[in-house]
């Protein structure tokens, strides 16, 4: 039932210099970020990160430029929709998958459930997702991925600007509610998003698409987790923090909570406001309908 449209690309090779250079300079700007927050911005590990980030991401950039087969062409990106639609994948992937790894302390910290019990709870998000999905892709097919894309970073965002409302020991069905509509705009956003990207390129570059957009919502993620927990780890007395972050908060009292929780409520802020910014991005770009 499968047909090949594409030819094998011509130009075909592995990019050493240019993954090693990103590998490194993310790997810098990853620990410097999750550092900084536990072990302060004057940390000589904390200012090597930044400084290796500063020097390897432009270098990657350079060679990515110049490349025989890059690891990432760039020339994909001199297409207005491509490109936006990258870059709200990018703010989609900050704004949203360290909302997982925030919920598990948040689950096994303050509200003391065991590593089983916090994955189940994370559920509601993965079950809208999983119902707005299939349809935001048969709705942006008849009438273009460009406003569905943008409303769902906005009902993301204000799933997370609800979040700032849980306290250590609200009932978990509001977690559960705002966790169901945080999931309902990731799916709105999503197939929308990929589908349109998918649509300005040529056959050939498909793959190289795909993989660009992989490459670009992981970044963002594993950027926004780093972020996140310098947030988080700000101003905690340390044997606090690491009793939440090890699930053994039951003996805390809610004072020696409260850290986290305000912490908690910054990082959300952040993430509902870069959400925000996600759905700007989106409508920046041009109409399209998928064909």
């Amino acid at each position: 039932m499968l047909h090949e449209l594409a030819q094998r690309d011509t130009v075909r090779g592995l990019d050493l210099a240019g993954t090693a250079t990103y590998v490194v300079g993310l790997t810098g700007l990853v620990l410097a970020l999750s550092k900084g927050g536990l072990s302060g911005w004057s940390n000589a590990l904390v200012i090597g990160g930044f400084i290796a980030a500063g020097v390897f991401l432009p270098l990657w950039f350079v060679i990515e430029r110049r490349g025989r087969a890059p690891m990432l062409d760039l020339s994909l990106f001199e297409n207005r929709l491509f490109s936006a639609a990258s870059a709200a994948a990018f703010i989609n992937g900050l704004s949203r998958f360290a909302l997982m790894f925030l919920f598990v302390f948040y689950f096994q910290g303050p509200q003391g459930q065991s590593p089983i019990m916090a994955g189940l709870e994370l559920a509601p998000m993965a079950i809208a997702m999983l119902i707005s999905s299939p349809l935001a892709g048969v709705i942006a097919d008849r009438h273009g991925s460009r406003g569905l894309a943008a409303l769902g970073m906005v009902v993301s965002a204000a799933g997370l600007a609800g979040m700032t409302m849980l306290q250590a020991h609200t009932s978990y069905v509001w977690s559960a509610v705002w966790l169901f509509i945080v999931g309902i705009g990731s799916g709105m956003f999503m197939s929308p998003n990929t589908a349109a990207m998918m649509g300005v390129v040529p056959e050939h570059r498909r793959g190289i698409a795909a993989g660009a957009r992989v490459m670009l919502q992981n970044t963002g993620a594993v950027i926004s987790i780093a972020f996140v927990i310098a947030i988080v780890a700000a101003s905690i007395p340390k044997d606090a923090l690491f009793k939440i972050f090890s699930g053994l908060a039951n003996g805390l009292s809610d004072q020696q909570l409260a850290p986290f929780i305000h912490n908690m409520h910054t990082a959300l802020w952040v993430l509902a406001a870069t959400s925000g910014v996600g759905a700007i991005v989106s409508l920046m770009r041009p109409k399209h309908v998928q064909a």
